[in-house]
């Protein structure tokens, strides 16, 4: 089974505790410069866990095993009190204990899937990156963000050569 990793951000956002307390809407975006259209929600809705729908990637060897990397990255912002440092500050707090409470439950899910055939296994909860937001990167918002890296096994072999050339464009057929 793939592991939804989008879903599964999407889910951490809805069921958090803390997310449902502080009125958090999980929301996709496409990549950073998407992130002004979401925030024109803000005047509906002030604090958002936003999944990037787009990914970084990579295929790498690991012996003759081959996998797909995918990075995935989670926003966690929140509205603060223009020119109030103090709720500022209390915002970014809320979004670090957020993105603790998130590194945790990631941690917890992926030991009670280690021993399953489930890909959820291959989530690197061993390292996560995270970047809080200066202030005044975002008038009026506060947060940060954070990414983790998701190795699903990748097949790169061939059953034999006509495999391999069914997929290719022969000298005799032209180009």
């Amino acid at each position: 089974m793939i592991f939804d990793a989008l879903e599964y951000f999407k889910t951490l956002g809805k069921k958090n505790r803390l997310c449902k307390q502080h009125g958090f809407k999980p929301v996709f975006c496409s990549g950073p410069d998407s992130i002004e259209g979401v925030m024109q929600e803000f005047q509906k809705t002030a604090n958002f866990v936003m999944i990037d729908d787009t990914t970084d990637g990579n295929t790498f060897s690991e012996g003759v095993s081959f996998f797909q990397r995918r990075v995935y990255t989670v926003f966690i912002l929140a509205a603060y009190r223009w020119d109030d440092m103090e709720d500022r500050k209390a915002k970014l707090n809320l979004c670090r204990e957020i993105f603790k409470q998130f590194v945790r439950r990631m941690i917890w899910d992926r030991a009670q899937h280690e021993n399953d055939d489930d890909d959820f296994t291959f989530l690197n909860v061993e390292k996560v990156y995270s970047k809080e937001f200066g202030r005044y990167t975002m008038n009026g918002v506060t947060g940060l963000y954070f990414m983790v890296e998701n190795d699903e096994p990748e097949s790169m072999e061939y059953e034999d050569e006509q495999q391999l050339e069914s997929e290719w464009i022969t000298e005799e057929e032209g180009d």
